[in-house]
């Protein structure tokens, strides 16, 4: 799973300590100032749904190109992954949630 994730510092720890032995590479230029790639053996679904928990899934280029595409149904997967990120929020009642589920 490679991934351009545009976000700061606290969401690059958090990706680092859900996925220890993930490459995280600093990507950032003199316009992006926060980017980071994230390569690891994950799979996909795994990641963007723990990206949908911890509300940085929208900072994901891949995540963002994926709502985007209406032609190839990818907008059916993200929003399987919203309904199964929220489910395991209700079972482990963390009561927490990001803006994808309004």
């Amino acid at each position: 799973m490679h991934e351009l994730i545009y976000a700061g510092r606290e969401v690059e720890d958090l990706v680092r300590k859900k996925y220890p032995d993930a490459v995280l590479t600093d990507a950032s230029d003199y316009i992006h100032t926060e980017r980071f790639e994230f390569d690891a053996g994950c799979d996909k679904d795994e990641f963007y749904i723990f990206a949908i928990r911890e509300g940085f899934a929208e900072a994901c280029l891949g995540f963002s190109l994926m709502m985007r595409d209406l032609k190839n149904g990818s907008r059916q997967q993200v929003w399987g992954w919203v309904a199964e990120a929220k489910a395991l929020d209700e079972s482990e009642g963390k009561g927490r949630f990001t803006n994808l589920t309004k």
